[in-house]
């Protein structure tokens, strides 16, 4: 099992960043302020220490930048072989300047822990930072791409990587060509292509199954 810690809004547990796609990050902040040295509260330890007793895996997906970095602060307390894995399941990376997204000390953190990022399939989070807006599934892929090969460029691996496509979650508009379940076939024939059939099954199952 898993649990999202932090999630759309403020709740005593972790603080979190800005996920509403409609709104921008410094709105979302002004309508809904949050302490800014804040991350996880007395109750989000309490809750990510269960957690690690329990062998419930820890998803930092939403977090805010200063509640990611007491995650691992604590984990680094509790378990500083490295041997907890921690996971985001519904992530980008940080290419434009989105709270949301993932930086590189980040995503090296949770490689070192051997977790999983799972890559979201939401046009707004995918391409920002990347020149123009999907408008077709071969540009939706491309952008995707851009993504995988830069967790790959961090990691120096690919095991780490997943898919995450929050279908059915808060991402309208999805990417072009990836807005149902019955499109993941096109998607992993795309990846085997472009990766190969081990790297691309690794990406699509494999790593979030280990």
């Amino acid at each position: 099992a898993y649990v999202t810690v932090a999630h759309l809004f403020f709740r005593d547990v972790a603080t979190n960043a800005p996920a509403l796609p409609f709104l921008p990050d410094w709105l979302y902040n002004r309508v809904f302020p949050q302490k800014r040295d804040q991350g996880l509260t007395a109750l989000g330890r309490e809750v990510v220490e269960a957690m690690v007793d329990e062998g419930i895996l820890i998803d930092i997906t939403h977090m805010r930048s200063q509640s990611i970095r007491d995650v691992f602060g604590l984990l680094d307390e509790r378990d500083p072989a490295k041997e907890i894995p921690v996971i985001a399941t519904h992530m980008a990376y940080r290419f434009g300047g989105l709270e949301y997204c993932f930086d590189d000390d980040t995503i090296r953190a949770v490689a070192e822990r051997g977790g999983v990022l799972g890559c979201i399939l939401c046009q707004h989070y995918i391409t920002s930072g990347l020149p123009g807006n999907a408008k077709s599934f071969q540009d939706s892929v491309g952008a995707l791409c851009r993504h995988i090969d830069k967790i790959h460029e961090l990691t120096g691996t690919v095991e780490n990587i997943g898919i995450g496509s929050d279908l059915d979650g808060y991402i309208k508009p999805a990417l072009p060509g990836l807005q149902h379940m019955g499109l993941m076939a096109e998607l992993e024939q795309e990846l085997r292509s472009r990766y190969g059939g081990v790297d691309a099954e690794k990406i699509c199952s494999g790593n979030a199954l280990r």
